[in-house]
């Protein structure tokens, strides 16, 4: 972890947008596109590429880049619910237990978020709010399985009444679905599973094939690839976000336990090589002492976990002043925003960007990752600035409804026409004119 003095010099070497306009590509993600397509290519030319695929092959073009990408032969796209029903044998019994309460929490904290419609007769307007008739999740799988996901945006889904929820998922080398994963679509009631990864899954829940419905929207988190398909098929239909990789940025000050400060760290550090983990405070040595845990730590993970090369890019920014905390904060903008500080609730009420606020030592990021309740499918790259977690409300539609009664258009009419004809408009103020009271129309000669 790199240590940064001072604010100025903080926010240049720790604040960058990572936001999908312009993604940078690993020598491995170039070297794995042209092992798949026989020629170099970026990863923005290999999603046009697969769209396409998909576009003109349907089911065909999917087996195809199954085969390309992770040499997998797919006979059936659809996971069944036989199988589906049979994942059950196949994971302890401790583990659905655990789902089972998860999606109990996470049912409860989105239940507060339910809303309706609403119409004053008397102004003659209102809202019709109404779900998206389809949601389709997109659930990584190639490294691991990540059962979580689905409860985290297919519960909130459920609690907006989405009548129909689709999952896609990689399947594994075998051609099967990891079996944990098939448990929390049965949890979160998940209408439909394929085994369909990489950016051909959400090509086909964009466009639909032969197999794979066309969704109206579409959810999850994912790799380069992934993201960059999002980002190509939205107005074709919806995408929550465009989710780069994972960061946590910490506030701590003198009396914060520098041990797990550092835990904090790593537990988001250990999810990608690219993950943003950050320190901010006002204290060098407290910056110190948890640099010491963080080298102490990384001894007990694995030679191969990607905690050691995301480490290395992160950093300490020490500052002068709470007030320069906060505002490193907002500039940030982090996914996970953790105040381990005496006195944590003191800063809440000036911190505006983040995806998540966790307070306190009894209150990890981790917590949040599986059972707190809110959705851990949070925006990353700075989006925290203007857009939210994912929730109930990215599964509602709002419709605006006008039914003036007779007395409201009169009210209303005059300054409706006048605006019209400022704008160059006459045929909309001719609409307006010909529902007047003779006395309030306009001489329809003007």
């Amino acid at each position: 972890m790199r240590l940064f003095r001072g604010l100025a010099a903080a926010r240049a070497g720790l604040i960058t947008a990572n936001h999908w306009l312009n993604p940078p590509a690993s020598e491995s993600t170039l070297s794995f596109l042209k092992r798949a397509f026989g020629e170099e290519m970026t990863p923005e030319e290999a999603v046009r590429r697969v769209i396409e695929i998909v576009r003109v092959d349907g089911d065909d073009g999917i087996r195809e880049l199954a085969r390309r990408f992770d040499g997998v032969e797919l006979s059936a796209l659809e996971v069944t619910p036989q199988e589906i029903a049979r994942a059950y044998d196949n994971v302890d019994t401790e583990v659905i237990d655990a789902l089972h309460r998860a999606a109990e929490e996470i049912e409860t904290f989105h239940r507060q978020q339910s809303r309706v419609g609403w119409m004053d007769f008397e102004r003659g307007t209102g809202q019709v709010i109404r779900p998206v008739e389809r949601a389709g999740i997109y659930v990584p799988g190639g490294r691991a399985a990540y059962p979580s996901t689905v409860l985290m945006i297919g519960i909130p889904a459920r609690v907006a009444q989405t009548p129909e929820v689709f999952v896609t998922t990689p399947a594994r080398a075998n051609g099967v679905v990891a079996p944990v994963t098939l448990v929390a679509c049965s949890i979160a009631r998940v209408n439909r599973v394929f085994r369909v990864g990489g950016p051909q899954g959400i090509a086909a829940f964009a466009l639909g094939t032969e197999t794979v419905p066309q969704v109206d929207k579409i959810f999850g988190p994912g790799n380069i690839l992934v993201q960059l398909a999002k980002k190509a098929v939205y107005g074709i239909v919806g995408v929550d976000s465009l989710q780069g990789a994972t960061e946590t940025l910490i506030i701590a000050d003198d009396r914060s336990d520098p041990g797990l400060c550092a835990a904090d760290l790593l537990a988001q550090a250990e999810h990608d090589p690219e993950a943003r983990v950050v320190m901010v405070t006002t204290s060098e040595r407290m910056a110190a002492r948890v640099g010491r845990e963080l080298e102490r730590q990384l001894r007990d993970l694995p030679d191969n976990s990607p905690a050691h090369l995301s480490t290395e890019t992160g950093g300490f920014a020490v500052v002068e002043s709470d007030d320069e905390v906060v505002e490193f904060c907002n500039a940030f903008a982090p996914e996970h925003l953790c105040i381990m500080t005496a006195d944590p609730h003191a800063l809440i009420p000036k911190l505006r960007n983040a995806g998540g606020i966790f307070v306190g030592e009894h209150s990890p990021e981790v917590l949040a990752d599986y059972i707190a309740g809110p959705s851990h499918s949070m925006p990353t790259g700075g989006a925290a600035r203007f857009s939210s977690p994912v929730n109930v409300f990215e599964f509602l539609k709002v419709t605006s409804v006008v039914a003036a009664p007779r007395e409201r258009l009169q009210a209303l009419g005059p300054s409706g026409i006048a605006i019209a004809r400022a704008e160059g408009l006459p045929a909309h103020a001719r609409a307006l004119e010909l529902r007047m009271e003779p006395e309030t129309a306009a001489d329809p000669r003007d």
